[in-house]
């Protein structure tokens, strides 16, 4: 069995490994080793294992059966989360996927590395989902979007056919869009809106239907 390193804490990396927990229930696949988190000493009942560090890092990917999953990405500490990331030099292959065994995906889709799904999420066919991609519980992906790397699905999203989500795209819990737009980099749609044209990059939108009400930068 594989071991995993959750990198973050409290939030994100807790849910992330209570999925792990019900995948194994189902078939054991992942044994959680532990987070990597520069404040927390443990992590529900889980230990830290050392700080968000590259010497950490480093020394953890000597271990071939070692793989990593990081949780911290978000519009608001993008920069600084991002580089961190970054910074790690974790090799792409060394990141692992997660996907609870509630969801139902269509064998036509595609997912990335460094992607968590959580329960009862609905992926359709033909779906491209990048890298480092959180979709959290009940959320719907109509076929042919496509998530790129570092987006972000809050619960009960519902994202329509042929949508794109540019890099960093934060959908917040409730949400919905239409079919056939864009959602620009690094943008936020705020709980409960409603999205019926194409979102600028770096935007805030808020409202049913959703308007712009400020930028994330």
């Amino acid at each position: 069995m594989n071991k995993l390193i959750i990198i973050g804490g409290y939030g994100n990396g807790t849910v992330a490994a209570s999925t792990v927990e019900d995948i194994n229930q189902i078939e054991k696949k992942w044994e959680i080793a532990g987070f990597l988190n520069d404040f927390e000493k443990e992590i529900n009942n889980y230990p830290v294992v050392g700080p968000i560090q590259a010497d950490t890092v480093k020394e953890l990917l000597k271990k071939k059966d070692t793989y990593f999953l990081y949780t911290l990405i978000s519009t608001k500490y993008r920069e600084t989360h991002l580089s961190k990331l970054l910074d790690l030099n974790i090799p792409e292959e060394r990141f692992a996927t997660i996907i609870h065994p509630t969801a139902v995906i269509s064998k036509f889709s595609s997912i990335g590395r460094g992607v968590s799904i959580q329960p009862f999420v609905s992926v359709g066919p033909n779906v491209k989902i990048a890298n480092h991609v959180q979709i959290f519980a009940q959320s719907l992906i109509g076929h042919n979007a496509t998530l790129d790397d570092y987006t972000y699905v809050a619960n009960n999203s519902c994202i329509g056919a042929n949508v794109h989500l540019q890099e960093g795209a934060y959908l917040g819990t409730n949400c919905s869009t239409i079919e056939n737009i864009t959602l620009g980099r690094w943008c936020l749609v705020g709980i409960g809106a409603v999205v019926i044209k194409d979102v600028l990059p770096y935007s805030k939108v808020v409202g049913n239907p959703a308007r712009e009400i400020g930028k994330t930068d």
